[in-house]
């Protein structure tokens, strides 16, 4: 009788996750040995995806990157990324939160012109994500963040001039073999009537090659709303090496499209370290 019911409970129970949620960086995975995240992300790529930091953890990526082009450079001598993760409660459901800081120091110019140096353009962002499916591995964030000219970069030429804000969707889904992201933007620019709104559309692939080594590669488009000018289409590509809990990252990218004819190419290298400040109980 007794076994009768404790087969009774145990086909009551669900089945385990066939795609468990897991730290971002380097984590123990079920079995406890020490992995890295190999889902397509932003650094190394453009493209993000919908994973935040657990709760009261903090996630800083150093980053130095590069685009060239002959018509212009543009150099991140330093770029700092600051995330937080926090879990509010929003109609009695603790959502997955990220809150996001970056600067830049920033080396810029045009073709044979001396570089202009100073701060660049800023960064505030709130990624939510809303959705998780761990049986199937699909996940989904909204993440609207805003950009701004800090200090007199605009003046310098080294950023834009107003403010710029950017609603993007990011969906992920998981499989045995790979990482799946898709990424579409909107691109709103405010007291700056030169520039006009803009799409973004993004997809990007990542798998683990080791325990500690992932590479992930990525499509991106950036055009007006129309689809008809602005048009600017890049493949880029991204490493992951984890070391003593700190990611070392890579990336080079060129582009394969754009409107004026200008060949761009893109690359960059930095750390992601994780402070964890809390044991998020799941």
């Amino acid at each position: 009788m007794y076994a009768l019911l404790l087969l009774a409970q145990l086909a009551k129970q669900p089945p385990p996750p066939l795609f468990p949620a897991h730290r971002r960086g380097l984590y123990k995975n079920a079995a406890g040995i020490e992995v890295i995240d190999a889902t397509p992300q932003s650094p190394p790529l453009h493209s993000d995806d919908p994973a935040v930091p657990a709760r009261g953890e903090y996630e800083m990526n150093f980053t130095t990157d590069a685009e060239y082009a002959k018509t212009a450079q543009r150099v991140n001598l330093l770029a700092v990324d600051l995330n937080y993760g926090t879990r509010p409660v929003i109609a009695g459901y603790k959502l997955p939160t990220q809150i996001k800081f970056e600067f830049p120091i920033t080396a810029s110019r045009e073709a044979g012109e001396p570089y202009a140096v100073g701060p660049g353009t800023a960064g505030f962002g709130i990624k939510l994500k809303f959705y998780d499916d761990e049986h199937r591995g699909i996940s989904a964030a909204f993440y609207p963040q805003v950009e701004f000219a800090s200090g007199d970069a605009a003046r310098k030429g080294i950023a834009e001039h107003g403010q710029t804000v950017i609603l993007p969707l990011l969906v992920a889904r998981e499989f045995h073999e790979f990482t799946f992201v898709f990424n579409a933007a909107l691109d709103q620019p405010f007291h700056d009537p030169e520039r006009h709104p803009a799409a973004e559309l993004g997809v990007a692939f990542g798998r683990a090659f080791t325990r500690k080594v992932a590479g992930m590669i990525e499509f991106r488009s950036e055009s007006n709303l129309s689809f008809t000018s602005d048009r600017l289409l890049f493949a880029n590509a991204g490493l992951m090496h984890g070391v003593r809990h700190i990611v070392w990252y890579a990336n080079v990218g060129h582009s394969v499209f754009a409107d004026d004819g200008v060949g761009r190419t893109y690359a960059g290298a930095g750390i992601k370290t994780q402070i964890e400040t809390k044991k998020e109980r799941r």
